[in-house]
């Protein structure tokens, strides 16, 4: 956008110097406070203007670069710290699938001694609910490596 506003802008100088070509082009005394210049006041003035504007676009074109390379930075620092995130995540998660598969080793011999402890007292009644209980732990288990990652 301020790249057409400047191009817009040399063009309205370039229409209003071959507009008024014959005013702009008489010599006049120019006094710069250390020196006197004979030359055409209007055509300086109008070179003048348009410098000013070329420096303008290109103050404003560096203000755009520095801000972009800002937003470059500071998009370099937040993936660095989301990679940090996702790398604790990772950690977190390593350390719930190893307590899950000690806890769940843990009910499974507890229910192996409790099978085989029913099973010395002659308690066969309990030897389908614990077949179900062991089955349905198992398919917990395959359910959350599945889940985690294993």
């Amino acid at each position: 956008m301020p790249l057409i506003i400047l191009i817009v802008v040399l063009v309205l100088h370039l229409v209003f110097g071959i507009l008024n070509r014959g005013a702009l082009t008489t010599t006049q005394d120019i006094n710069f406070g250390f020196g006197l210049y004979t030359g055409p006041l209007g055509l300086n003035l109008l070179i003048t203007s348009a410098l000013i504007a070329l420096l303008a676009y290109l103050l404003y074109s560096f203000s755009a670069l520095r801000r972009d390379a800002g937003t470059a930075k500071l998009l370099r620092d937040l993936d660095s710290v989301r990679q940090s995130l996702d790398t604790q995540e990772a950690s977190r998660f390593a350390q719930l699938q190893a307590s899950l598969d000690k806890r769940f080793s843990g009910l499974d011999a507890q229910l192996t001694q409790g099978r085989a402890a029913a099973s010395s007292v002659g308690l066969s009644k309990d030897g389908g609910n614990a077949a179900q209980l062991s089955q349905e732990l198992t398919a917990l288990s395959a359910y959350l490596r599945r889940k985690l990652g294993d």
